[in-house]
C-alpha cells in the first residue's frame, strides 16, 4: 500500500519464527541496523481462530534514544468482529505510521518489535509463527547488480486471474478495480496449491478481498494483511524490500514468485493495461531468456494477463514505486530453507 517516491538502496530484512507456535504477549530482542533506516514494514505469520486477534508495535533507535511505539496493525482473520484493521495515529516528531509503513523523520540505526495477543472468549489464543521487518533508507532507485542470470528463461506455471471480478456484493474497498493485491494473492495461493497438491490454498479473488480488507484504510492494499491472509490458510511469508532486480531473480531460481508493488507515470511502462496508477500489485513469475519481466498483471482481462514488460521499465517502476517492496509467500518449509 505504502508510498514512496524513491527507491531504496540500502534494504534488508529479519525474519524471526516461533517452534510449535508462540500464544503469548511476545517482545523481540533489540535489532540492530548498522547502514540506518528511515522506513519499516512489519509482517506476521498467525492462526487467528475462534475470533482471536493480535496487535502488533514496533519502536525505532534515533541517535541514544527510541521513539514511542507505534501501531503497525491489529489482525484477525474473522472481518466481522471488527479486530482486523490498521490504526491512524497522530504522527509525532519522531515520523508516523502510513496503513503499513513506519516513516521516521530521521534515520534510526535500531529496532524492536512487540506482539500482544487476545484470545477469543473460549479462551483460544492466536498461534504466531513468524514475525518479519524489513528496513530500508530512501535514495534515488537503486537499480541491481546481475550476480546471477540463472532465473532468465525460468517462467513459473503461475494461474492466471483478473482482479476486475463483481462475486462481493458489498464490493470493498471499490470493488474488484481495486482488487490487485487480493488477485496477486490469489493467483500465488493457487499456484502453491498446484504445486504442493493442496487445494485448500485455492482461494478466489472475491474470498481473498474479503480476508485482507482494511476498514481503516478502506482498501484490500494492506501489505501485511495480504501475507497475513496467506499464512492463516497454511502458507508462510513475510514483506521484503529487495535491492533490485538481482535479488528478485533470486527467489524465481528457487521457484518462488512474488507479488511486487509498482507505480506508473505515463509512458513509463510499455505494454500495461493502465496508463498510470499510484499503487499497484503483480505477481512476477519469471524472467525471459533477456532477462525481461514475466508477470501476471491482474489488472488485464482474462487471456491477456501474462504480461512482459522491458526490464529497465519495470526496474523503474517498483524501485521508484514502493522501493522495491514484494510479498514472498511459499510454504513454510521451503521459506525456511531459503531465509534461516
Amino acid at each position: 500500500m505504502g508510498n514512496l517516491s524513491l527507491g531504496l538502496v540500502l534494504a534488508a530484512v529479519t525474519v524471526i519464527r516461533f517452534a510449535g507456535g508462540a500464544e503469548r504477549d511476545f517482545v523481540s530482542a533489540i535489532h540492530e541496523v548498522p547502514a540506518g533506516f528511515t522506513n519499516a514494514v512489519a509482517s506476521w505469520n498467525v492462526t487467528t481462530s475462534d475470533g482471536s486477534w493480535i496487535e502488533t508495535q514496533l519502536r525505532a533507535r534515533v541517535g541514544r534514544r527510541w521513539t514511542n511505539w507505534y501501531a503497525m496493525g491489529n489482525w484477525s482473520r474473522e472481518r466481522a468482529l471488527s479486530h482486523r484493521h490498521s490504526v491512524n495515529e497522530r504522527a509525532d516528531a519522531d515520523g508516523k505510521v502510513d496503513t503499513d509503513t513506519l516513516v521516521l523523520e530521521k534515520p534510526a540505526d535500531a529496532w524492536q518489535l512487540r506482539v500482544f495477543f487476545h484470545p477469543a472468549g473460549a479462551g483460544v489464543a492466536p498461534k504466531l509463527s513468524l514475525v518479519a521487518v524489513t528496513t530500508g533508507s530512501p535514495s534515488s532507485p537503486a537499480g541491481s547488480s546481475d550476480a546471477s542470470e540463472a532465473a532468465w528463461g525460468v517462467d513459473l506455471d503461475v494461474p492466471e486471474r483478473t482482479q476486475r471480478v463483481h462475486e462481493s456484493p458489498d464490493a470493498l474497498g471499490g470493488g474488484g478495480d481495486a482488487w490487485c493485491s487480493p488477485t496477486s494473492v490469489s493467483m500465488v495461493m493457487a499456484y502453491w496449491a498446484a504445486v504442493e497438491h493442496k487445494p485448500q490454498w485455492d482461494v478466489d479473488v472475491a474470498s481473498a478481498a474479503d480476508g485482507t480488507y482494511d476498514p481503516t484504510y478502506a482498501g484490500c492494499g494492506n501489505w501485511p494483511f495480504n501475507v497475513a491472509f496467506a499464512s492463516e490458510h497454511g502458507l508462510g511469508g513475510w514483506v521484503e524490500r529487495l535491492g533490485g532486480l538481482g535479488e528478485m531473480q533470486r527467489y524465481i531460481e528457487a521457484g518462488v514468485p512474488l507479488v511486487a508493488s509498482i507505480r506508473v507515470a505515463p509512458g513509463e511502462l510499455r505494454g500495461s493495461p493502465y496508463e498510470k496508477t499510484d499503487g499497484h500489485l503483480l505477481v512476477v513469475r519469471g524472467f525471459t531468456i533477456a532477462g525481461d519481466v514475466i508477470t501476471n498483471d491482474p489488472y488485464a482481462l482474462p487471456g491477456h494477463i501474462r504480461i512482459v514488460y522491458p526490464r529497465s521499465q519495470f526496474e523503474r517502476v517498483w524501485m521508484g514505486g514502493s522501493g522495491g517492496i514484494v510479498y514472498v509467500i511459499a510454504p513454510p518449509a521451503l521459506l525456511a530453507r531459503l531465509k534461516p
